[in-house]
This record gives structure tokens, sequence and C-alpha cells, in this order.
């Protein structure tokens, strides 16, 4: 029981790590506007949603295999693709010819897309927008950007009439963070001994996720701080920083990996000693998270790794009527 407590002391105030954090993909892929706080935009219509997000799916495979043919035929016939210099291919075989050569000279390259919303504009034209990230082959730094896409229904299929994306300048520190928007809300994670409460919101006019931690053991506070989590420009990564009551600090520096965020994190320990570890994150689904932390120093001594531990979303609270 011990053991069980120390982890949940750890995983609270761990530099850098985060209880909790809507996700990206599957994670961010859920459809809703992170900034308005989770609501879903396309209310009755989830089977057309979901007929959506599996062409921007079947893109993202298509890129990957490097198959300019499938990529092409997701579009229609008379589509339009426009680049971040305002660019336009017009026509699927003209899409096709271009991805053939883009592919092939770039062949390894990965692409994920991140969908933050799906709306209907009648009930055969749909637009869906989120988050694009190139990374490229030769391992250089990830190529951030966004994207808009207008889909139309013809003969019972959604295809693409138009796809625009949009350079990193011009996007904003939320946007950036948007993949992490599902972490929105409150979390809990119970052993016979221990209870970890995290809240997690947007501040500052979303430009930063704000995330409150509480640990009692045995119904007595043992723990408590806070994580702030935004974009650093200097890095062009997703940076945290952590402060617990008890006058520990730390950050970390994130990685996505489809479903997992990577955070290598740094830490001050109140007595002076310095914390490293890797932590991971992944995305269950919009109510379950799993985080683990491994390669652990402590002191510059190497410490037991954490297993993985499961949180879940906090209920919301009932409503009483009069």
């Amino acid at each position: 029981m011990k053991r069980i407590v120390s982890s949940l002391l750890v995983f609270a105030a761990a530099a850098g790590s985060l209880c909790g954090a809507s996700g990206p993909q599957e994670a961010p892929r859920l459809g809703v506007d992170a900034r308005s706080g989770g609501e879903p935009r396309s209310v009755g219509r989830a089977e057309d949603e979901h007929a959506i997000r599996e062409v921007i799916g079947t893109f993202t495979q298509a890129f990957q295999k490097g198959d300019a043919a499938a990529l092409a035929r997701l579009f229609t016939e008379e589509g339009e693709a426009i680049d971040t210099e305002g660019g336009t291919l017009k026509g699927r075989a003209a899409i096709e010819e271009h991805y053939r050569g883009r592919l092939a000279e770039s062949s390894g390259d990965r692409l994920d897309l991140t969908v933050e919303s799906v709306s209907f504009l009648s009930p055969d034209l749909a637009r869906a927008t989120g988050l694009t990230q190139l990374r490229p082959s030769t391992g250089t730094v990830p190529q951030p950007g966004r994207f808009t896409s207008i889909f139309t229904r013809r003969d019972g299929r959604w295809l693409i009439a138009v796809a625009h994306e949009t350079a990193e300048r011009d996007l904003t520190p939320h946007d950036h963070l948007s993949e992490l928007g599902w972490l929105v809300g409150d979390w809990v994670e119970e052993t016979e001994e221990a209870v970890v409460q995290t809240t997690v919101s947007w501040v500052d006019d979303g430009n930063f996720l704000l995330r409150t931690f509480d640990v009692r053991v045995k119904g007595k506070p043992a723990l408590s701080g806070n994580q702030r989590i935004g974009w650093d420009p200097l890095t062009r990564q997703i940076k945290s920083w952590v402060f617990d009551a008890s006058g520990g600090y730390g950050e970390g520096l994130w990685m996505r990996e489809g479903d997992q965020w990577v955070i290598k994190a740094t830490g001050v320990r109140p007595d002076g000693r310095v914390a490293t570890a890797t932590q991971v994150l992944t995305y269950v689904n919009s109510d379950s998270l799993r985080w683990k932390s491994m390669d652990r120093t402590l002191g510059g001594g190497i410490s037991q790794d954490i297993d993985e531990i499961l949180m879940v979303r906090k209920p919301p609270r009932p409503t009483t009527t009069k």
C-alpha cells in the first residue's frame, strides 16, 4: 500500500506531469470546440460526423503510405486543395499528380491531423477544422499548421470539396494547445489510502491550461499545487511548469506520438535535490487517461519507475430541482 500512495504523490507533483488534460485523433478528434468547454457542435449528426472523420483519417493513412491515388479519391472531381501560400490545385487529377511528386520526394514524412470541430452548413454540406503537424523523416522540427475543409455528400458518400491549409504563423497559443483541450474538467484517482483530485481549466483567454491538484492520504492533506501548460514559441513545443505547496517546482517539454504525449520532465525538490523523468500521458477516451513515469532519477541516483496509473473524469454534480 505504501507503494501505491508513493506513486500517487509523485504522480500529482512530478515535474511537468499532467493529471487528466479533449484530444490529435483520437484524442482531440472528439468533435468539440475546446474553447467552449466541450459542447458538441453537430448534435443529431453523429453518423455523418463519424463518416467525415473517417475520411480525414483515411487522408492521413494514404499520406503515410505514399498513395497519391487513394488520397485524391477523397476529393470531388472538381475539388480544390489550397496550400499555405495560397497556391491552388483544381481537380482530382491535379491533386493526384501533385501528391505523387510530393510523396516521392519526401517518402517517410508523417502527417498528423487533429480535428477540432465538425459543423453542418446544410444536409449535404459540412465544414471540418483542426490542426496539422508534418513530421519530416529527416528528424527536423515538426511543422505545425491549421486546416479548414469543406465536405459535400455525393451519392451517399462524403468527399472533400475544398481543403485549405494555413501556416503556423497564423496560429495562436490556444491553437497549439487545443490538442490538450480534452483535459479540461475534474479528474480523480482513488485507492484505499489515498485520493488524488485534479482540475484542468482554460485561463488567460485560452492561451494557457491551468491544472490544480490535491492529494489526501487517509483523509488528511498530503500535497497540493498547480501547473501551467502553454506553448513555448522558443522551442516550438508545448511546455509545462509545476509548483507544489511544499516548495518544489519543475518543468516539462511535451512531444506527441499519436494518442500519447511524452513529457521530458525536470524538477527540484524542496530539499534541493534534482529530479528527472520521462512521463507518458495516454488518452484512453473522453473520460479516462493513463499516466506512467520512467527513466527516473533523484539527486543523481536512479529511482524506481512508476507503473501506469488510470485516472477517470469525475461525473458532474447532480443538480437539485425545487
